[in-house]
């Protein structure tokens, strides 16, 4: 092994570790790092110390997140107040030896729990959140010897050897390194394989710039080294995310609050209608215990008895359109939410580009300019300089594998061969026509790979790629065509110095090339190539990770919906930018960036004032993004956050939505989520956001026609009461009229296609009530027409055939009929109940079901003696034919007149 610095110190056998010095270990040197675990790099550590130091800090390993068992999923499903409301009113109707509607209820109750039940469990058990492969190995030095061991038995001390494609298995100080690069993403956000050397860095360097560490869970995309583990388990960065996410409290989303909260109106509503019924009657000299009946009667008409079931069914059948459409949601209440959201915090890297280096440009030597979108039918030039960096190139390239086994080694040479293979070169035959001879890898401290190459002709080629300013130290000439050379005088360099920084101010990831001839024979290949100069410049290449090609119309989309798009990165602050202004994150011409640093003395207010005008928050740690979502949270706003690494775990479980990546989302990640996109498409979330809105309104609907029909009935039995008229429906027809009637066209309504302008609209405020000022407006004035148009029919039916069950059937069915009428009604608020009378076939099978259901009520004799109904005759249908016909002309008047006010608002 390469190594850049030998560490010998002289420390006695089973001494143990020194108090851990005040600054950080990247900010130390490699030796005062060693001395402080009092090990010695070139032998490690013995038996003795390692059973010392593993009682010590135990075993190298992370906690795992626990599953929610099945008692307690199905717990959760009984914790709405209006279930508990239904549960008392069961056991009071048992304990009034209303039995058969005690049953009925309860019933009701246990379907509601096993959808829900049955659903969540069936989207997914709690992942084991920071898993990492129990079974995973690693190389280390102890007593002088190398051995490989279970990563588990790490300790504090060990002397770990590391190669490409390891990964890190614990965190490490490098105690030596050679061309030394790590894939950390998945904890940083940095889209490139960051450089390492063995050197310290600044005390007060954030994660990603701690070049002189290595972190758990990331990868050696190049090089190796030689490392001493500093901390293992929950001591490790990716340890400590794993605290931060199970110390941040679970969230009721905002249908959940809102249900809660309707849920205490409605127990209120209750009370206040039983104390009415019973101060009435008992003024009008009924007995209480009567009174008491006839208010439980009340309060089960008052409490939809379907609304749970149906809230719970709805969003079971959002989860399947969602799955359909390659989201999977782990909670039911999170399809929802989707539709709430104000804000979307999006990582960048996997999330908005597609976490590959691609070759952007190349920028010849002699000043042309090559997009690879459009490349020149030839260019001999930018021939030699794809030659390049197809031959000073380690990675591998198979064009006849599948798209993700392409390519193997590092993102930036891989985007190379890619861009080769791109513009027609056979990768395979231009490597055999050019053997390597000679290699000098790319070393972090020199910046540079050369390698040597026999050319057809016999001679030998050396090639040079590394930093711009290092190759064209290189430089004594440049390539103004394929056969022309000129000298790199001043002009030539400010030129090419002023283009590499304009394609650095782009984000683009700036290598230059060139190239050496050679004679035929040399003694060392090696020394000859890195002669210091000599070689001619053949241009500039220019490579950055792309948006997602879908993502730029996604976030006009959100725009356009009102819903805002912040960037959350641990990337670079330039490169963060460049991508936010390619994807037009903001209306603004440059996008407002902020570098992380900025927030570590932020004040809560001012904290919230950033959270509310910054478009791109670079450098970001989990610790900063937690810090802004709670910030908006604070503020009022319905955050969705969007993620794949280890770093977004916290920042996603404390969103109201959380949403990971599926394919390349880390467990950690998906834990945390409420929903994964398999896909990993951001197009997804807002087509989720529009179906959760969707969602929303129908939920509207069906809650304006559950609320509204059942005033309808609390209107129809107290006024009865109220005038001393007998009881026009019995508790068990209530129940019976409630269930029939709530849940088939509840769920019709559930289903209904969403409003064209659905995205067009603003989200609706998270403080909103279910019930708003003006559904409570429309479900009053609707709720009273459909109880006076049932009064109407029972007075007609206590005029023609007296008081007594007859009567009371025709309640009943006129009751139904009005009700059944109002589900055209509540398809729409303003558009006419004719319009698209057909796009929801759902309803036309509902109503089916209730006449269906209605009939049997009335014609078959089991049931006929249970309610207590009996057969009407053909004038008596003419009755329930009315009733059902006149709430649509009603609301049909009302709905043209809003129609034509507002057009003449919008003319004036």
């Amino acid at each position: 092994m390469s190594s850049s610095l030998t560490i010998a110190l002289e420390l006695p056998v089973g001494s143990s570790p020194a108090e851990l010095p005040v600054q950080p270990m990247h900010a130390l040197d490699a030796a005062a790092v060693a001395n402080s675990f009092a090990v010695d790099p070139a032998t490690g550590l013995n038996p003795t110390e390692v059973a010392q130091r593993r009682a010590r800090y135990g075993d190298n390993a992370l906690a795992t997140a626990q599953s929610r068992v099945a008692w307690r999923i199905l717990l959760d499903q009984f914790k709405s107040l209006v279930v508990a409301l239904l549960a008392v009113a069961a056991i009071v109707a048992w304990l009034t030896s209303d039995k058969v509607e005690a049953v009925a209820i309860l019933v009701v109750l246990g379907l509601n729990a096993l959808i829900g039940f049955v659903t969540e469990w069936q989207a997914g058990r709690a992942l084991n959140a920071l898993r990492l492969s129990s079974h995973t190995t690693a190389r280390v030095r102890r007593e002088q010897r190398e051995a490989m061991i279970d990563t588990a038995e790490l300790v504090p001390g060990d002397v770990v050897i590391l190669n490409a494609g390891d990964r890190v298995p614990a965190d490490l100080r490098l105690l030596e390194a050679a061309s030394l690069r790590a894939e950390e993403s998945a904890l940083t956000g940095e889209s490139a394989p960051v450089e390492k050397a063995v050197a310290a860095v600044a005390a007060e360097a954030v994660l990603a710039e701690r070049h002189s560490m290595l972190y758990l869970g990331t990868i050696i995309a190049a090089g190796r080294a030689l490392a001493l583990v500093t901390a293992t388990g929950a001591q490790t960065e990716m340890g400590k995310i794993g605290h931060q996410v199970a110390s941040v409290p679970d969230e009721a989303t905002p249908l959940e609050r809102r249900l809660a909260e309707m849920g205490r109106h409605l127990v209120l509503l209750v009370l206040v209608i039983a104390a009415v019924v019973m101060v009435t009657g008992w003024l009008r000299g009924e007995t209480w215990w009567v009174m008491i009946e006839v208010g439980i009667s009340l309060a089960v008409a008052a409490v939809p008895e379907g609304l749970p079931a149906v809230t719970t069914l709805i969003l079971a059948l959002g989860v399947l359109r969602m799955a359909r459409q390659r989201a999977i949601v782990r909670r039911l209440s999170a399809v929802e939410t989707l539709g709430s959201t104000t804000v979307i915090c999006s990582d960048k890297t996997g999330t908005l580009t597609e976490n590959r280096m691609t070759v952007r440009e190349y920028q010849l030597a002699n000043g042309n300019t090559v997009k690879l979108d459009a490349p020149p039918a030839s260019d001999e030039l930018l021939n030699l300089a794809v030659r390049a960096g197809v031959l000073c190139n380690e990675a591998a390239f198979h064009p006849e594998a599948k798209q993700k086994e392409r390519a193997t080694g590092d993102p930036t040479e891989i985007a190379l061969l890619v861009a080769a293979h791109g513009l027609k070169v056979d990768v395979a035959q231009m490597r055999a026509e050019y053997p390597k001879l000679a290699e000098r890898p790319f070393d972090a401290d020199s910046k540079r790979m050369t390698t040597v190459h026999r050319m057809p002709d016999g001679t030998r080629l050396a090639l040079l790629k590394g930093a711009p300013g290092v190759v064209f130290d290189a430089c004594s000439d440049y390539a103004e065509s394929a056969s022309q050379l000129k000298p790199l005088d001043d002009a030539a360099r400010t030129r090419l110095l002023a283009t590499n920084e304009q394609m650095a101010d782009h984000a683009l990831r700036v290598l230059a090339l060139a190239e050496k001839r050679l004679g035929q024979n040399g003694s060392d290949d090696n020394a000859e190539a890195e002669s210091v100069t000599g070689y001619t410049l053949l241009g500039l290449v220019g490579m950055i990770d792309p948006p997602r090609a879908e993502a730029a119309a996604a976030i006009q989309q959100a725009h356009a919906a009102g819903i805002r798009t912040v960037m959350l990165t641990g990337d670079q602050l330039n490169t963060a930018r460049a991508i936010a202004r390619e994807l037009k994150l903001s209306d603004e011409a440059e996008p407002l960036a902020l570098h992380a640093r900025e927030l570590a003395d932020a004040s809560p207010e001012r904290l919230t004032e950033l959270a509310h005008t910054v478009t791109v928050f670079a450098r970001v740690s989990p610790e900063d993004k937690l810090r802004i979502v709670e910030a908006l949270q604070k503020a009022g706003e319905v955050v969705a956050v969007t993620g794949d690494g280890v770093n977004d775990a916290p920042a996603l479980k404390r969103a109201d939505i959380g949403i990971a990546m599926g394919e390349r989302g880390t467990e950690a990640a998906k834990e945390a989520a409420d929903v994964v996109l398999a896909d990993d498409n951001f197009a997804t979330i807002v087509g989720a956001v529009a179906g959760g809105r969707a969602i929303y309104a129908n939920i509207i609907k069906f809650v304006n026609f559950m609320f509204s029909s059942n005033l309808g009935e609390v209107v129809m039995i107290f006024t009865a009461i109220a005038v001393g008229w007998p009881l026009p429906l019995l508790p068990l027809q209530i129940l019976w009229v409630n269930l029939v009637t709530d849940v088939f066209p509840a769920l019709a309504l559930a289903v209904e296609p969403p409003a064209a302008d659905v995205m067009q609209q603003h989200p609706r405020s998270s403080t909103e009530s279910l019930l708003s000022r003006s559904l409570l407006i429309l479900i009053s004035w609707q709720g009273v027409m459909l109880g006076v148009f049932g009064l109407a029919a029972y007075l007609w039916a206590l005029n023609a055939y007296g008081a007594g069950a007859h009567a009371r059937t025709i309640a009943m069915l006129a009751l139904v009929g009005t009700q059944l009428g109002h589900l055209f009604n509540c398809r729409s608020r303003s558009r006419s109940a004719l319009t698209g009378l057909f796009t929801n076939g759902y309803v036309w099978g509902a109503a089916a079901m209730v006449i269906a259901l209605q009939l049997l009520a009335v014609w078959w004799s089991p049931l006929a003696r249970v309610l207590q109904t009996v057969a009407p005759n053909p004038t008596d249908w003419w009755i329930v034919v009315l009733a059902i016909f006149a709430p649509v002309v009603i609301v049909e008047i009302t709905k043209f007149i809003t129609r034509r006010s507002l057009q003449e608002a919008e003319a004036t």
